[in-house]
């Protein structure tokens, strides 16, 4: 039997098939994510939805990797855990830029 290694990297000898996984990857990763603080926090996806101003079926979704939550909805699912998000940009001349997404505040969530 294969195992799942051996699997995805037949799969994505395929070039088709890369490029399509490539497009997809940072949604799994964001969702990835989003579980993996929630459930370090220990909060529940309904508890989540109401600290983020959302319904529970939206963090369902997300956390399924079923939709492209914008930049906006990001920041509101970091402010329900209190946390924030850099991205990291390297430039074609190895330059590399940072940009630090931090939760808003209390009054801009929802």
């Amino acid at each position: 039997m294969t195992d799942w290694k051996d699997l995805k990297a037949e799969l994505l000898a395929d070039p088709e098939t890369r490029v399509a996984y490539e497009a997809i990857r940072p949604q799994y990763q964001l969702a990835s994510l989003l579980i993996t603080l929630r459930r370090v926090t220990g909060l529940s996806q309904a508890a989540v939805a109401q600290r983020a101003g959302m319904t529970q079926p939206e963090i369902s979704r997300i956390e399924a990797a079923e939709v492209q939550p914008t930049w906006r909805t990001i920041q509101r699912l970091l402010a329900a855990f209190d946390a924030e998000i850099e991205v990291k940009v390297r430039g074609a001349d190895g330059e590399v830029e940072s940009l630090t997404l931090e939760p808003p505040t209390p009054a801009g969530i929802g």
